[in-house]
């Protein structure tokens, strides 16, 4: 059986969460094909809401492994890290695991500090076991395949998380 990728559709579908909440600018950065023109961008979206700006990588896989060497570009690893040593940002990664029906959120901090302890991927068990790897869960109704994620609660966890790295 061959499985559809439903990597426009998760990035479709959170980007019109993102928009439906009052006072939100969400900009899709386009992405080129094997980097047309010199254009590699570092995310799919810029995401601003006073007083934080937000950079959203999505990532949707089946199974239970997000592989970092294959799924995570070094241009977004190098540029997702110097995003998040800008005063009031945070960027990081949203990985649906469809298998698993969920849907989190990483700051490229913890992906960094996991991949630099010798980890060459992100597992199911690194966010469901022992809390392993921060993340925070983008919570969503499920619809037959794709979730209506709840952008609101969404933003409300980013900004606290930009709390606590910006006080």
């Amino acid at each position: 059986m061959q499985r559809q990728n439903r990597g426009k559709d998760f990035e479709k579908s959170l980007k019109e969460s993102l928009e439906n909440v009052p006072n939100v600018s969400v900009d899709r950065l386009p992405d080129p094909m094997g980097g047309y023109s010199g254009v590699r961008n570092i995310c799919d979206f810029s995401v601003f809401q006073s007083p934080d700006n937000f950079y959203l990588e999505c990532k949707c896989l089946y199974g239970n492994t997000l592989n970092y060497k294959s799924a995570i570009s070094e241009n977004q690893w190098l540029g997702l890290e110097e995003k998040s040593h800008i005063l009031n940002c945070v960027a990081g990664v949203c990985v649906w695991f469809i298998d698993y029906d969920l849907t989190v959120f990483v700051k490229i901090q913890d992906l960094l500090a996991h991949k630099n302890k010798g980890a060459k991927s992100l597992n199911i068990e690194d966010i469901t076991g022992d809390g392993k790897v921060p993340h925070i869960i983008i919570d969503g109704v499920k619809k037959r395949v794709m979730f209506k994620y709840l952008g609101d609660g969404f933003l409300y966890k980013l900004h606290q998380l930009s709390k606590e790295l910006w006080g």
